[in-house]
């Protein structure tokens, strides 16, 4: 699958400053956009709506912070921790999370298109009733993750560590996971129908469905 990746102009605004851009644009009813934010840090927004398109986001934090229903597009996170963020009912297009620390990330009712997640930490994240289409995780931890009554569509694992997922509600269909580390999982059974695993992962999935395998 080819996804599209993110839209960012060669010439970016360099800064230092994101929470005095944001609170700045986002007062006069800007968006945020062509911006190249380098090690800093978005602290203690609440109660706007903030939009961030063709940006750079590296190395910075986002920490205490209402960020629900915030918009990303074609965004590029880079070696960022955003981690135990609640970013329920955003929306995420055309964005890229490299090396980034997504520990406790709630993801929750978001719409997530042309994702891009490679090396990062999503331990303990929540995608709960997430929507979730044409998007890569790669290399990434998900373990103790909650991915309950998600739509995923076009969704590729390669190389995840997928240990103790809870993936109740959330069909699995020609989702591969032959490349992943999958033990644990949390499911009511439908789920798996359809989905594409190894012999060994086989092998595990079936104590989850109560069959018994006889030498």
């Amino acid at each position: 699958m080819k996804l599209q990746k993110p839209k960012i102009p060669d010439k970016l605004i360099q800064s230092e400053n994101i929470n005095e851009i944001v609170m700045s644009l986002t007062s006069s009813g800007y968006d945020i956009e062509n911006y190249h934010f380098k090690s800093c840090s978005l602290n203690d927004i609440s109660s706007i709506s903030v939009e961030f398109s063709k940006c750079i986001i590296e190395k910075c934090s986002i920490k205490k912070c209402d960020v629900q229903n915030f918009v990303f597009d074609n965004v590029i996170f880079r070696d960022c921790d955003i981690s135990n963020m609640d970013f329920s009912d955003a929306v995420f297009r055309n964005t890229e999370f490299v090396n980034c620390n997504l520990t406790g990330i709630i993801l929750s009712h978001t719409r997530l298109s042309d994702i891009s997640v490679s090396s990062c930490n999503m331990q303990y994240s929540n995608l709960t009733n997430s929507h979730i289409s044409r998007s890569r995780i790669e290399k990434s931890n998900l373990s103790n993750s909650y991915i309950w009554e998600a739509q995923l569509k076009d969704v590729e694992f390669e190389q995840c560590t997928l240990v103790s997922v809870e993936f109740t509600g959330t069909l699995l269909k020609d989702i591969d996971f032959t490349s992943c580390e999958l033990e644990g999982l949390l499911i009511k059974g439908p789920e798996l129908k359809g989905a594409i695993v190894n012999e060994f992962q086989a092998l595990s999935l079936s104590k989850l469905l109560g069959i018994v395998i006889k030498d």
